[in-house]
């Protein structure tokens, strides 16, 4: 049950929400990494999470609500796995690409542009992948931009939920000083309510 305190204050939070920004979670095994980056999410103002789940057995984001420290009730998600799609990467993919998503992967590969040195688009999904061998060749081969982390140690990567809070803490940082960050309109938050009460009550 939402009390109306807790529903007002859902309603300020919603006029705070990115618009034009989707983050895609590919083969996550970790509900603890996932749960990690919800909260990143939340806190950044980031609502839209897609789950990718390609041979693996997939987990409902409501079961994160600890991993997550509630995060997991505030963010707006869908879910691509083998339960519904023969191909979940490639209807994910789709799906932000007829949306006119510009889809940027995060790679452990020092060709690809640099995180400091990159200017975010207007409208973007950002892809991040397993723990161990990060995004798929066909989403790092159909995406728009490759983005990586310089690294200065023996490590050449770190833990995907680490590396989520470096790349969204980038983009809240750029677009703040730069005055281009864009909320959610009225229509959306509207929309973006019900599904989130939907999912209150699902749980």
């Amino acid at each position: 049950m939402v009390t109306e305190n807790k529903l007002n204050k859902i309603k300020k939070i919603l006029k705070k929400r990115l618009k034009n920004i989707v983050v895609v979670l590919e083969n996550l095994k970790n509900k603890h990494n996932a749960g990690a980056i919800l909260r990143t999410c939340d806190a950044f103002g980031i609502g839209y999470v897609y789950f990718i789940f390609d041979g693996i057995s997939p987990y409902q984001p409501y079961e994160l609500i600890s991993s997550s420290v509630g995060s997991s009730k505030w963010i707006v998600y869908e879910i691509f796995s083998n339960e519904k799609y023969e191909n979940p990467a490639k209807a994910c993919l789709e799906k932000l690409k007829n949306e006119n998503y510009k889809l940027i992967a995060t790679v452990v590969d020092e060709s690809a542009q640099n995180i400091f040195e990159f200017n975010w688009p207007s409208k973007f999904a950002l892809l991040f992948g397993n723990e161990t061998q990060g995004l798929s060749n066909y989403l790092i081969e159909n995406s728009d931009y490759k983005i990586h982390i310089p690294m200065l140690g023996m490590v050449e990567s770190l833990n995907v939920s680490v590396s989520a809070g470096i790349f969204l803490y980038d983009i809240f940082l750029k677009k703040f000083f730069k005055k281009e960050i864009e909320f959610i309109d009225e229509e959306e938050q509207k929309n973006y309510l019900e599904k989130i009460l939907r999912n209150l009550n699902y749980n």
